[in-house]
């Protein structure tokens, strides 16, 4: 009987550790997968999360919204002349790659031929999908306003930062902008600003309907259009172009 009574328990302990080990690798898996999806970028299809280069051709380019969308001055870093007839929302993520894409190859471009000639109003806007890019857009916005695009440029140039354990090497890039470890400190312990970037986020999402990172919110007279997912800059250019036309 007490031999029955052992095996009984050895079963029952080797079935108790095979669904932990089943539910061990579920849970990585799904932990892998958001990693994924999160620095390449996607955007939702029908409810289903797809890679935003992928999904560019299943989309029309652009589509009409006309929800309100209020980005308060505490979080505004805007560049080119306010008068422009058009202005851009960048709404991307510090741990997107696509976003980096389009930031280290496609602004520049952008910023060339539309922004610096008046053409275009340009707002980079944090969508953060995670704790430490998060972090990346509070720091962001806690530097003087002049030096905001310049950060983004360095973390996106960067990418240890994205795979370190810690803070650490996010930290030492912002001391190279001047902040000190009090300045740190303060900046991520903000519960307001970290407030007006939850409440950007979620607007975003929930009246705008934007669908994932890296996404452009474009308006002029003629209304609000939305580009969900990352694009070819001859696409943009085109895109631009045509719009300017239209708000002449």
């Amino acid at each position: 009987m007490l031999y029955r009574q052992i095996r009984r328990k050895i079963k029952k302990m080797k079935l108790i550790n095979r669904i932990s080990k089943i539910f061990a690798l579920f849970v990585v898996y799904i932990f892998c997968a958001y990693g994924y999806l999160t620095a390449k970028g996607f955007v939702f299809d029908k409810g289903i999360p797809v890679l935003s280069n992928h999904a560019e051709a299943k989309e029309e380019f652009a589509r009409k919204i006309t929800a309100d969308f209020i980005l308060g001055d505490s979080l505004n870093r805007e560049e080119g002349d306010i008068n422009a007839p058009l202005t851009m929302y960048a709404f991307s993520s510090m741990m997107c790659s696509h976003c980096e894409d389009f930031h280290r190859y496609i602004y520049p471009k952008i910023k060339k031929e539309f922004i610096d000639t008046g053409k275009l109003r340009f707002v980079f806007v944090h969508l953060p999908l995670d704790v430490l890019s998060m972090q990346a857009a509070k720091l962001s916005y806690c530097l003087p306003k002049d030096k905001y695009y310049s950060f983004i440029e360095r973390l996106y140039s960067k990418k240890d930062w994205r795979f370190a354990k810690n803070d650490k090497k996010l930290n030492e890039y912002t001391k190279e902008f001047g902040f000190t470890e009090d300045d740190i400190k303060y900046c991520k312990d903000n519960k307001k600003i970290t407030s007006d970037i939850l409440l950007v986020r979620d607007n975003a999402i929930t009246k705008l309907g934007i669908m994932g990172t890296p996404s452009f919110v474009v308006v002029g007279k003629d209304g609000k259009e939305i580009i969900n997912g990352a694009k070819k800059y001859s696409h943009l250019k085109d895109y631009i172009e045509k719009r300017l036309d239209e708000n002449k």
